[in-house]
């Protein structure tokens, strides 16, 4: 893809076309949001959307990342993927997941996703649901450490109506220490849309 942005680096996957981009920011711009930031020149990230409060999350972070020609392929819950809304969450990047099945199995799934692909972005959220969490899930870490991709956070400013591309997390394998270090970084420099729900 040819096709170039302040917002991707050279390592992005890329995808997409000019519809598409034009599709994306439509999109923000009737919903009012932005996209700010640049992703790293990597090509492997585990991505984090948070603050997650609200399912308005989702359509921003779908829009954005048509927007600026990002291949991405985020967590979705399976029970999203009914017709029409399941071909439509494959085309944007959306992957199933079947949150009954038990956490390890879909770490290794996700782990062989990950290691197959040259380049890839794999999204999650991390407290795994939009209520108020008092810790994030581990299951991007879980995948990061098997993979050895570092954690990116794309951050939902609700306030400033961005999605910001923030930055890296350097990990230090206390899965513990950096989960927690990850949300209070989170929780002290971005507010989501719905702030009673962080």
């Amino acid at each position: 893809m040819k096709f170039d942005n302040p917002h991707v680096s050279p390592s992005s996957p890329r995808k997409g076309n000019a519809v598409t981009r034009w599709i994306g920011d439509a999109g923000l711009k009737l919903m009012g949001w932005k996209v700010a930031g640049r992703m790293p020149d990597i090509p492997k990230v585990v991505l984090i959307g948070a603050p997650h409060t609200s399912n308005w999350d989702a359509l921003a972070a779908t829009f954005s990342m048509l927007a600026v020609g990002l291949h991405y392929t985020i967590l979705v819950k399976k029970e999203w993927f009914f017709w029409p809304m399941g071909p439509i969450f494959r085309a944007v990047g959306g992957y199933p997941v079947d949150r009954g099945k038990g956490g390890q199995a879909l770490v290794d799934q996700l782990t062989e996703l990950v290691n197959l692909r040259e380049q890839v972005v794999l999204g999650f959220p991390p407290e795994g649901t939009r209520s108020k969490v008092e810790k994030y899930k581990t299951g991007y870490l879980r995948v990061a450490y098997a993979t050895g991709v570092p954690v990116f956070l794309a951050a939902f400013d609700g306030p400033g109506k961005r999605v910001v591309l923030d930055r890296l997390f350097e990990l230090t394998g206390d899965m513990a220490m950096d989960n927690a270090a990850i949300k209070a970084y989170v929780d002290a420099t971005w507010t989501g849309i719905n702030p009673e729900k962080q």
